[in-house]
């Protein structure tokens, strides 16, 4: 009996070990896949004419490419500002921008808010320790499908 229980407590052990080890897998392809669609969204806001003449500007004054953006959400209701990607180093750029989360001494700063069907976004050229809560809103991105296009 007693080497029925040690086999029945073992097969127990290594059913709960397998089973986290796959609630491990999934959280993280959430996790990918939610990052991509936030990229996604930077590179619309980043081809909109306002932030598209900033990232210009640092980029003609002889700066290497591609140039540096963070991204933050503002939550004024809550007087809160927040990074936008989890984790140190997030996958998102191009050939004209990579997203950073350290502060540089010259960056793009791109402010996003939710709004009721998307966001709204405003773009600044900013030096490390220039972040605010308030700016007026250079325009709206709205999901269409898996694009964003500039809301009305």
């Amino acid at each position: 009996m007693k080497r029925f229980q040690r086999l029945a407590w073992g097969a127990m052990s290594v059913a709960l070990l397998a089973g986290a080890g796959c609630a491990h897998k999934a959280p993280l392809a959430v996790r990918r896949e939610r990052e991509a669609q936030k990229c996604a969204l930077v590179q619309s806001v980043l081809r909109e004419p306002a932030p598209a003449k900033v990232v210009g500007e640092i980029a003609a004054q002889g700066r290497e490419e591609p140039t540096p953006v963070r991204v933050y959400v503002r939550r004024p209701e809550q007087s809160m500002l927040e990074r936008f990607f989890e984790g140190d180093e997030p996958h998102c750029g191009d050939a004209t921008f990579k997203v950073v989360q350290e502060s540089v001494l010259d960056a793009v700063v791109v402010y996003l808010q939710e709004v009721r069907d998307g966001y709204a976004y405003d773009a600044h050229r900013s030096g490390p320790d220039e972040l605010t809560l308030e700016s007026k809103p250079q325009g709206r991105l709205r999901r269409a499908g898996p694009a964003w296009v500039a809301a009305n």
